[in-house]
């Protein structure tokens, strides 16, 4: 018998373009745009478009988690 894996991993990738996050947190009239910021409305903006996904993992383009 094949032994079977322990895990199998499925991902769904969403890439946000910081410069359109930027422009759009400008538009938004959000202040202080730093990483932080950014990560926070990516993070809301992820859970709706994986419809609400818990344990989403955030990295750079590096694959360096945020």
């Amino acid at each position: 018998m094949t032994q079977l894996p322990e895990r199998i991993n499925v991902m769904k990738v969403i890439t946000y373009d910081v410069p359109s996050v930027v422009e759009s947190l400008k538009d938004m009239e959000v202040d202080n745009i730093d990483l932080d910021a950014i990560l926070y409305y990516i993070e809301e903006w992820a859970h709706e478009d994986f419809g609400g996904v818990s344990g989403l993992i955030f990295q750079d383009e590096d694959g360096n988690e945020l």
